[in-house]
């Protein structure tokens, strides 16, 4: 059996990559025009649940999203964000080794990049219903797809 401490984050991004730019927006919390980037949009999903945070980096690749990581603690996304330097993070409250809002505030405080965007993919209804507490949206698992595409900046030559 693995240790998920020592074994915490993976890559399928690396393998998946189609060299592609993409696009990036303000949030639409700041009430932006959408500006494009040359940077591509990457985005660090955050779950202690391998198989949902796995069904989701498949449907983000599927959608276009080729630049993703996975952590499945809270010290592993901190250790992935810092080199990744997320533009998204898809942020689980409920993990095993320390709060999701412990991460998301080091996250918030510690980015290179104003534009960081937070948003909490949860099982709990409780947490749905609460203050917004730094993050742009919360969202009930299993996420549907048409729901995350709504939040995520477009890809160059997306419609």
């Amino acid at each position: 059996m693995q240790d998920t401490v020592t074994t915490s984050w993976r890559r399928l991004g690396d393998t998946l990559r189609n060299g592609a730019d993409s696009a990036s927006t303000p949030s639409a919390r700041e009430g932006g025009q959408p500006a494009l980037f040359t940077e591509p949009v990457r985005i660090l999903i955050v779950d202690h649940d391998m198989s949902s945070s796995e069904s989701l980096e498949l449907m983000l690749h599927a959608s276009g999203y080729s630049e993703t990581r996975v952590a499945y603690s809270g010290h592993a996304a901190l250790a992935i964000a810092a080199d990744f330097q997320p533009s998204v993070v898809l942020l689980e409250l409920n993990l095993l080794d320390m709060s999701g809002y412990e991460v998301a505030r080091f996250l918030s405080e510690h980015s290179q990049s104003d534009d960081l965007r937070l948003i909490v993919l949860t099982s709990n209804r409780e947490h749905a219903g609460r203050e917004l507490a730094g993050f742009e949206r919360y969202l009930l698992k299993p996420v549907a797809a048409l729901d995350l595409a709504g939040l995520l900046p477009p890809q160059v030559g997306s419609f």
